[in-house]
């Protein structure tokens, strides 16, 4: 049996050397701070190997950072575990190169180079990706995907619809129960070691830009144009329902819920031109529609909110300056001009669609349909001053622009000013 040992040994040797039963190395440690360890190393340093399927983790203030063969980096954060399986770095092989992140704060900046797919799996998420950075935060029932550069697929773990996060510096929120819509990562928002933060964007001109996503939410003041077509009827059942010029400024305060649901208020204060008239009467006089309102919104899409609108209104009844006809306000010819221009009280009901275009401003198109109380103007008449019976209505069709007066985008602007 001796004269067979060498043969066993080198055997064991050669068994033990086999890809089957040792791990190849695929990378080193190129920065490390204080605790950081691996399976096989229980304090690494600079330089030393790490490889396939072999777990890191790093201690409480601790960080690492490692390189692999294609240069592609991880970043490892404080008190993180990540396990580094499934590296296939032949060409063509169709096979992922796998993290799974078990808990921690991770940054990834794939080689610039051709490489084969990554893919980091944490308990609640699948993420792809080729050619990007992009950072990822793994707590108890959440992940935390964000992109600083690229583009990354998230998926939930146990099935759903995916999404690609291509604008950088946003960022997706995956538990249990389903994935959040993108978002921009705020100033309130984490993102590894502050990268995507909107003072480090300010402060590193090299650093990706701000990202071009929704601003619902907070203060806002925007400007309105359109036209107004009126739905009055005087001295019953003679109609006003030409068109007219309506512009002016609004004021809101938005609240954002759960990333979808809009709830705000907004008032605004609008002058319209004369509104035409019709047969026996003449256009209506210029004035002014006042509104305070509640509207309730839902995100449909990334960029976009539709809403439902109403509340009081009030303005300058809607009546003609003057009227000259056969049974207007007697059996006979009658003629009469406006001495009054009453503030009446009503109602505005309607909707819109609001796109955010980013930096705190958004477009908007709204239809507002106003109800007046009714009235009776009075009119000098042949036979003296005279109350004629006035329903004061319009529909109202308008674009308008919005900016935010959020601090984040009163920062941006002003960072942008320097």
């Amino acid at each position: 049996m001796r004269r067979y040992a060498p043969a066993i040994a080198l055997l064991f040797l050669a068994l033990a050397a086999s890809p089957a039963l040792a791990d190849a190395k695929i990378g080193d440690a190129t920065r490390v701070e204080k605790q950081v360890s691996s399976e096989r190393i229980a304090h690494l340093s600079i330089g030393d190997p790490v490889y396939a399927n072999e777990t890191i983790s790093t201690a409480a203030a601790s960080k690492g950072v490692f390189t692999f063969e294609d240069r592609t980096t991880l970043q490892v954060g404080p008190s993180s575990k990540v396990k580094l399986n499934s590296f296939i770095y032949s060409a063509g092989s169709g096979k992922n190169v796998t993290f799974n992140a078990a808990k921690g704060l991770f940054r990834f900046v794939s080689s610039p180079g051709a490489h084969e797919p990554y893919q980091v799996k944490t308990p609640t998420a699948l993420i792809g990706v080729r050619g990007t950075v992009f950072f990822v935060r793994v707590r108890p029932g959440a992940t935390d995907a964000g992109i600083e550069r690229g583009s990354i697929e998230v998926c939930p773990k146990d099935g759903g619809a995916c999404q690609v996060l291509d604008t950088p510096c946003t960022f997706v929120t995956v538990t249990p129960s389903g994935m959040t819509q993108p978002k921009a990562v705020g100033k309130d928002d984490w993102s590894f070691d502050g990268q995507c933060s909107p003072a480090r964007r300010a402060d590193n001109p090299d650093s990706p830009p701000p990202p071009n996503l929704p601003s619902f939410g907070g203060p806002t003041i925007g400007v309105t144009l359109g036209s107004m077509i009126g739905d009055t009827r005087f001295a019953d059942p003679q109609p006003l329902n030409g068109g007219s010029f309506l512009g002016g400024l609004k004021l809101g305060y938005d609240f954002m819920f759960a990333d979808k649901f809009l709830v705000g208020f907004e008032t605004d204060s609008q002058y319209h031109s004369e509104v035409g008239g019709g047969a026996g009467v003449s256009s209506s006089r210029a004035g002014y529609i006042g509104t305070a309102r509640a509207r309730l919104g839902y995100a449909v899409l990334d960029r976009a909110i539709l809403y439902g609108t109403g509340g009081f209104a009030y303005g300058n009844a809607i009546a003609p300056q003057s009227f000259a006809g056969n049974g207007l306000i007697v059996p006979g010819y009658s003629t009469g001009y406006s001495k009054d221009n009453a503030v009446l009280p009503g109602y505005a009901v309607g909707g819109g669609v609001q796109y955010a275009l980013g930096g705190g401003v958004s477009l908007r198109a709204e239809y507002l349909y106003l109800h007046l109380a009714h009235a009776d103007p009075v009119y000098g008449t042949a036979w003296g001053d005279r109350g004629v019976c006035n329903i004061s209505a319009a529909h109202g069709v308008r674009l308008g622009v919005d900016f935010s007066l959020s601090p984040d985008t009163l920062k941006t602007l002003q960072s942008l000013g320097h």
